[in-house]
């Protein structure tokens, strides 16, 4: 007893400082903690891991293996390194938004150019289907717009995009819209669409049929699966109106929602239309009952198998690797986090208990007091 209760002292006094050298971890809270690879100082202002270290929420540094980096100060700076690669030399960038920038890749656009945005902007985007780039320019954004392909925009007045399969205008948006499609195999085929907002729309392709009523409150959808297994079936989705009510039935999934107080969830294996799970939930996301997990937000979780367990603010345990550890008081309404955990959670836990397959570990008070028992 007096051996844990010294090795409790030199490795940890009282919430404030733990040290643990077989996990290389350290923590003076709440300014400092090392775990590994990460280190957090006033968590959650600044946290650095290997190849990374981010300031709050808008100061960002990433390197990565091929010797880029960027730096990101957001929304005002950005800078970075792009290494060269086969199809391309060696770049640097950097911007002063909305002033004047050049970024080499945000989202799904690619060698992305802006001056006093939103006056002009350019970029890129990949139409793999088509191997090919389409370049975008945009002036006053987001009413003048113009693409490789023909495509061009006055909005809200009028607009035409082309798209691999179809095509699609608007007049007045989003007053009257429609669009042509063609023969193709990923979607719904050929056909046409339109819609007289907000009074109706439709849709009438070889796979799809949909009414709107209302749009987008009302409608009425129908379409056909592709899948090998099931190539004769029938998807449905009812909306009445949305978002109170919507069912809908397709390959994946089938659902019914009563928003807030009521939705059910059926999966479906995709390729033989079998049960795959499924989920009941109340009062939006507040109850959730999985069938190996009930959810009861933020006060109750707990799984059948006996891996996770939660009573908030009370008791919360764990088990991973076959070790089970559980504690009191788990005042953070998730589970655990681990920059929560070296920094902020030794202060409410006072106690913990951890199960092992040979024997059990207690601590007391921030570990003051230790003890063990065999099993």
């Amino acid at each position: 007893m007096l051996g844990s209760l010294l090795l409790a002292v030199a490795f940890q006094v009282g919430p404030f400082y733990e040290q643990r050298p077989a996990d290389d971890f350290l923590a003076v809270r709440p300014f400092y903690a090392h775990e590994g690879e990460t280190d957090d100082v006033l968590w959650p202002v600044f946290t650095s891991h290997r190849d990374w270290w981010r300031f709050l929420l808008f100061m960002h540094y990433q390197e990565q293996d091929d010797g880029g980096w960027q730096f990101d100060m957001l929304p005002l700076w950005f800078n970075g390194h792009v290494p060269a690669r086969a199809k391309g030399g060696a770049e640097d960038y950097w911007g002063l938004f909305p002033i004047y920038g050049h970024h080499p890749h945000i989202a799904l656009m690619y060698d992305i150019d802006f001056a006093l945005w939103p006056v002009w902007m350019r970029y890129r985007m990949p139409r793999p289907s088509e191997k090919k780039w389409m370049t975008t320019n945009t002036v006053l954004f987001p009413f003048f717009s113009w693409r490789d392909d023909g495509s061009w925009s006055f909005w809200p007045l009028y607009g035409i995009n082309h798209q691999r399969e179809s095509d699609h205008r608007y007049a007045l948006w989003p007053i009257v819209t429609w669009a042509n499609y063609r023969a193709d195999r990923d979607s719904a085929g050929a056909g046409s669409s339109w819609m007289l907002w907000p009074l109706y729309g439709q849709v009438r392709r070889e796979r799809e049929s949909q009414d709107l009523f209302l749009p987008p409150f009302f409608s009425v959808a129908r379409t056909h699966s592709r899948t090998p297994a099931a190539e004769s079936r029938e998807e449905k989705r009812i909306r009445c109106p949305w978002p109170i009510f919507e069912w809908e039935r397709n390959t994946k999934r089938e659902r019914l929602s009563i928003w807030p107080l009521y939705e059910r969830v059926d999966w479906l294996s995709y390729s033989e239309g079998e049960d795959a799970g499924s989920v009941t939930r109340f009062g939006w996301k507040l109850v959730e009952l999985y069938e190996d997990e009930t959810r009861v937000f933020p006060f109750w979780t707990s799984r059948k198998d006996d891996t996770y367990f939660r009573l908030w603010p009370f008791w919360e345990s764990d088990t991973k690797g076959g070790v089970k550890t559980s504690r009191l008081l788990a005042l953070f309404p998730i589970r655990w986090v681990p920059a929560v955990d070296r920094s902020w959670s030794k202060f409410w836990t006072f106690y913990e208990r951890e199960e092992r397959p040979t024997c059990v570990h207690h601590s007391l008070l921030w570990g003051i007091i230790r003890w063990g028992t065999p099993k």
